[in-house]
């Protein structure tokens, strides 16, 4: 099914719809999943691309917020870890388990200050103790013991038994576990597509203009050209960081969100990547600031730093952000020193917390909330505020099981336990990968490499891409071989990518795998231009202004360093 293509035919043919959702993130679409899967006619537009803002620029991990119990923040907890659980039982070919590596200074020193956050007597930060850890683990586990996959935590007192190498200063590492997702950008295409295919009465557009227009809305889309007049029964505002101003822009004065601007690294370091064995390592900087880091697949994600900005615009990643990040990382390891050079990719985005919770952006709720009004010419507005990727599902579920009220619908269909579409014959844990690759290989003779990349890429959808693939003749990409130029026309074509960054970004993991280069950038700008029938000068365009993006091609020393690397 052709997203755009779909939604616009189903557009045209006049459906109305009675419930619009403005924003196409990971919690805008769970609303448009629970909404379709229960037969309601929905419209999902984004003024950017779907996944665009804090959801692809996430952890892209799914865990149940250690951090948070601090906050006293138990149901958030427990909800998260269970939403966790179900993504390691219902998604296994994107999310995996991760043991998280936990070195301590300190076995008791640091444990007043925790109680003293925890009573919500004091803000100021401390270091973290083996003993308020251990504590702190025993009710993490038993608050995620609904569904639980994940092994149990386990301490290590010996350095024997520590990760060579470990900084001297450690004298203690607790491991625990939470989960890993690969590819979330991709699961939120899997929610658009089974939206679409279980209901025809729901559509889903990106790169959209819209507008309040008397007592309904004008949606222009941008690549069309095409505008329609909607008057919804109900409007859902998932606009993420951008609630505040949509609800302007429906003319309501709201400040439901404070927005804290996060980002992420990625770093490009062999012996680093061994050393870390597939494990994340979560550690205090020294001023009790916890930092994390873990391997993706070509790469070392390594966060957050949380600042509070004025704009959800702010996109900027400062210098200072990236040397802390990268000092940091280099006090883990004794022999181990890591620089800005090292940099392949940055990525932010503006995490749309709630309003209020005092000064110190640590002490900000994190919890999700549901806010209504109601817009002058009557019809419910409700506002998603907060949320964390971890739970997005049961977000989505709350927000519809409100929505069903106000429409009186019943619900029929539950999702908890219902299974992602590229989840489709994996198995628990994904055991039935290799299976799949094998049947790609026997079905359509393809490489066992090429079958492998497919599968890691789209978990079970690797079967239609791999037979579009196969439709007519395939030629590789000569800048990136294990892309072709079939494979690029399936994304274009079959899952919405307008624009260069949109595949760069969020249909592709190449630039988070570090492997990004002008070249790459070159080559599919003028490939997206072929397919959907655009000269070269537009190409030419697009292509100078992803270049320019730091977001897609690390700036300057870093840039310099990975193209010898690559090339050298």
């Amino acid at each position: 099914m052709n997203i755009r293509e779909e939604s616009l035919a189903r557009i045209a043919s006049g459906a109305n719809f009675d419930v619009l959702v403005v924003g196409g993130g990971v919690n805008g679409v769970a609303v448009l999943r629970e909404l379709a899967l229960n037969g309601v006619s929905t419209l999902l537009i984004d003024r950017a691309d779907f996944c665009k803002g804090a959801t692809s620029a996430s952890s892209r991990m799914a865990h149940g917020g250690l951090r948070y119990l601090e906050n006293r923040e138990f149901k958030l907890v427990a909800e998260s870890a269970r939403e966790r659980n179900l993504l390691l039982k219902y998604a296994p070919h994107f999310t995996l388990p991760l043991e998280v590596v936990v070195p301590l200074s300190h076995y008791l020193h640091g444990l007043a200050g925790s109680i003293l956050r925890f009573l919500g007597l004091s803000s100021r930060s401390g270091p973290l103790s083996t003993a308020g850890l251990k504590g702190a683990l025993y009710l993490y586990e038993f608050l995620g013991r609904v569904d639980k996959v994940l092994p149990s935590h386990r301490t290590a007192l010996r350095r024997a038994a520590f990760p060579k190498a470990l900084s001297s200063r450690y004298r203690a590492v607790i491991s625990y576990f939470d989960a890993r997702i690969r590819n979330p950008e991709a699961l939120v295409m899997e929610m658009i597509e089974d939206a679409l295919q279980a209901n025809e009465n729901v559509a889903c557009l990106n790169h959209v203009d819209w507008k309040q227009d008397g007592n309904g809305i004008a949606i222009s889309d941008r690549v069309s050209g095409r505008t329609i007049h909607l008057r919804p029964k109900l409007v859902v505002n998932a606009a993420g960081a951008w609630v505040d101003q949509v609800n302007r822009s429906l003319g309501l004065n709201t400040g439901y969100i404070r927005p804290v601007k996060g980002a992420h690294v990625l770093v490009r370091h062999d012996e680093l990547q061994k050393r870390m064995d597939s494990r994340a390592f979560y550690f205090d900087d020294g001023t009790g600031r916890m930092v994390i880091c873990y391997p993706l697949d070509h790469t070392i994600l390594l966060g957050t730093t949380e600042i509070q900005v004025d704009s959800p615009d702010d996109d900027t990643v400062a210098a200072s952000e990236t040397k802390y990040l990268t000092g940091a990382l280099s006090r883990l390891f004794d022999d181990i020193d890591v620089t800005e050079r090292n940099i392949v990719a940055v990525t932010t985005g503006i995490r749309p917390l709630q309003a209020g919770g005092g000064a110190s952006v640590n002490r900000a709720n994190r919890d999700h909330l549901i806010a209504e009004d109601r817009l002058a010419s009557g019809q419910p507005l409700l506002s998603l505020v907060g949320g964390k990727w971890t739970t997005f599902r049961a977000f989505g579920e709350q927000a519809s099981d409100r929505i069903f009220q106000i429409l009186s619908v019943k619900r029929r269909v539950d999702t908890r336990r219902r299974q992602y579409r590229g989840a489709a014959g994996m198995g628990s844990g994904g055991a039935g990968r290799q299976e799949l690759v094998n049947r790609l290989c026997s079905g359509l003779s393809l490489a066992p490499a090429r079958a492998s990349d497919l599968v890691a890429r789209y978990g079970a959808v690797a079967q239609e891409v791999a037979t579009f693939c196969n439709l007519s003749a395939d030629t590789v990409i000569a800048s990136i071989p294990d892309f072709t130029e079939r494979e690029l026309r399936w994304l274009i074509e079959k899952r919405a990518a307008v624009f260069l960054d949109d595949l760069l970004l969020r249909r592709t993991q190449i630039v988070l795998d570090g492997r990004c280069t002008e070249a790459i950038v070159r080559d599919f700008g003028l490939h997206l231009a072929k397919v959907r029938g655009l000269d070269t000068a537009w190409a030419e365009k697009e292509i100078a202004r992803c270049l320019a993006m730091p977001t897609v091609l690390p700036q300057g020393a870093a840039r310099a360093e990975m193209l010898e690397v690559r090339h050298g």
